[in-house]
């Protein structure tokens, strides 16, 4: 159930009051039954029964009280201001039983099952407030000014960090309407100058980040207190690391831009330049082996600043007698992003969402882009048993300085001075997820009914960390292989092997490195369309307004190098650990933490359609 109610009142001339209650309400009733499988008896020996039921209900309460008002024709003011609450609780409870006599859909309730039954259940719930308030101003429709500020509150801190403000001011200035820009009134129709500075404020860090977390499992926190080895009293165990020190992550954003519309309308141009720094990021930090496991809590970290160009164009044309209309329009951005500082020294490294299977392969550290690419760098693979006996003493693994082995670079640490061991401290940062820029393109054409639409994106110049080469290229799990296991691995005489010589077991060739890295550069045709639209007086005779007929296709052609499935790699969300209490995964937006990292994501599907639009 969602839905929404609303009141708007006006006060007194030129003030009006807002008011605004919406409710978003979900329930989930889910049986889930298993039959008895006869032919795999032993793997699944009886029938079992799982009832889920949980609902969660989400309010928003939006007021706004706004005043407008000009002065003499003139000044144009228009103040805001108001308040947004949102408060959110989901609740669930399962149980599960086994062993029904039958399987007859009859059977099929909790209460027939013969064995002892299992259930869980829990809830978790947020809340989010803000004051704000909004003015807007305008001089003689060419100076224009507008300032805003936020007080926002979030439940996911503690109490003493639980308030941030957020300020911001823009100013615009209309040149087009200055005297001196006359001359130019033939090619330029408007052009707008403006600028802006703010901040905005980040607080997705899971439900219960400040709070230490402990949880009741009698499979895992129990103990026989009487000695008697028949007894078991449940107890309580460390989940999660809280920390009632972080606030909220605040990113800095200043903007210079430029508005153009030239030829009577015919090009619009826009460029903007910006420069957004981000302090207080919220990172998950690893904790002393010492401090027990459990999930680990988000500490504010480090700062980083992401400066860059966007730019846009539009060109609107007729041709053949203007039978023919097209518009062609295309879009470039490019952005560069370091981590300015650190908690610690330059050298200090944060690790993001990572594999522990693999070890830590993606690091933020100072003077580097976030979530960089870390591990080994390959100089291909030993050709002879003399090559290999004269490089650096491999330490991380036995036989590992033979022919048909990783080649690996020595670097010893930081001043890159060869030491003469391969080690732990020859792992650096080898790759770049940032693209050098991106780009877009759309094409418009239209002639006497028929038209046609293109649309194309890519990126160009960033790196892809193919994480699905550690399970088709080497010998990690039993299963499937890639052909390039088959016949890219290194054999005597094989001097453009890619892999190293097949083994049953190779605990250092999956080790993370530039092995893994692969260009992420490619351009894809987004969108192709070619419609048709019948006559006006045609279809009237039949009672229609408009009669339209079109084929589409989606992702069509993908140009790229990358030889995954999909080189559109998107961030990751991923779950923090509280959803174990709940019940409940709580996604979070940590996608910042590991970019660029191709761990078997479905790729984006091709689609194939046939429509028709019809109006009466």
């Amino acid at each position: 159930m969602f839905g929404n109610a609303y009141a708007e009142v006006d006060v007194l001339k030129n003030l009006t009051a807002k008011t605004s209650f919406g409710i978003d309400y979900t329930t989930f009733n889910f049986r889930n039954y298993t039959m008895r499988d006869v032919e795999s008896a032993e793997a699944r020996p009886t029938n079992s029964l799982q009832t889920i039921n949980n609902f969660e209900w989400t309010w928003t309460w939006f007021n706004t009280l706004t005043y407008s008002t000009t002065i003499n024709d003139i000044h144009r003011l228009n103040f805001l201001i108001g308040s947004e609450a949102i408060k959110d609780y989901y609740e669930t409870f399962d149980a599960t039983r086994q062993n029904f006599s039958n399987d007859e859909l009859e059977n099929r309730y909790l209460q027939n099952g013969t064995t002892a039954q299992s259930n869980n259940g829990g809830a978790s719930h947020w809340t989010l407030s803000s004051e704000f308030a909004k003015l807007n101003y305008s001089l003689s429709d060419k100076y224009l000014v507008e300032g805003t500020l936020r007080r926002d509150r979030s439940s996911c801190f503690s109490a003493r960090n639980r308030v941030a403000y957020f300020p911001a001011v823009s100013v615009g200035w209309v040149l087009s309407e200055e005297g001196f820009a006359e001359p130019l009134s033939g090619i330029v129709g408007r052009a707008k100058l403006r600028a802006g500075w703010g901040q905005t404020g980040n607080q997705e860090i899971g439900y219960y980040n400040a709070f230490t977390l402990f949880s009741l499992s009698p499979a895992t926190s129990f103990y026989d207190l009487n000695g008697a080895r028949n007894s078991a009293f449940p107890g309580y165990e460390l989940l999660q690391f809280g920390n009632d020190d972080a606030k909220w992550e605040t990113t800095t954003s200043t903007n210079i831009g430029l508005d153009l519309s030239l030829l009577d309308n015919k090009i619009d141009f826009s460029i903007d330049w910006y420069n957004r720094v981000t302090s207080d990021m919220l990172f998950e930090v690893q904790a002393p082996g010492t401090a027990g496991v459990a999930t680990l809590p988000y500490r504010n970290i480090a700062s980083m600043r992401n400066r860059g160009i966007d730019l846009a164009v539009s060109y609107f044309g007729q041709a053949l007698g203007n039978e023919v209309t097209y518009s062609v329009e295309g879009n470039f951005s490019t952005y560069k992003n370091v981590v300015t500082k650190t908690t610690g020294d330059k050298n200090t490294q944060f690790f993001g969402l990572n594999d522990e299977r693999i070890q830590n392969f993606v690091v933020t550290q100072q003077d580097y882009p976030i979530s960089s690419f870390f591990g080994y760098t390959i100089d291909g693979i030993f050709q002879t048993d003399d090559e290999a006996l004269a490089a650096p003493q491999n330490q991380l693994g036995n036989n590992q300085n033979k022919a048909g082995r990783f080649k690996f670079r020595d670097i010893s640490g930081p001043n890159g001075v060869p030491d003469g061991v391969i080690n732990s401290r020859d792992l650096s940062i080898i790759g770049n997820p940032h693209p050098d820029f991106t780009y877009g393109l759309t094409l418009n054409v239209n002639y006497k009914g028929i038209g046609l639409t293109l649309f194309g994106q890519g990126v160009y110049g960033n790196e892809i960390f193919n994480y699905v080469k550690y399970w088709t290229d080497f010998p990690t799990f039993a299963g499937n292989r890639s052909k390039r296991m088959l016949y890219d691995s290194w054999r005597p005489g094989k001097t453009d092997a890619v892999l190293p010589q097949l083994t049953s077991s190779d605990q250092v060739s999956i080790l993370p490195s530039t092995y893994y890295l692969e260009r992420g550069s490619y351009f894809r045709f987004k969108n192709i369309q070619v419609s048709y639209t019948f006559p006006t007086e045609l279809v009237s005779r039949i009672g229609l307004s408009s009669l339209r007929f079109y084929v589409q296709g989606q992702n069509l052609i993908t140009i790229t190098d990358y030889s995954g499935m999909d080189p559109e790699i998107n961030l990751r969300n991923h779950v923090v650990g509280n959803d174990r209490v709940t019940g409940n995964p709580n996604y979070v937006n940590g996608g910042d933490r590991q970019i660029g990292v191709d761990g078997g994501a479905y790729p984006a599907s091709k689609q194939y359609l046939i429509g028709l639009n019809v109006s009466f």
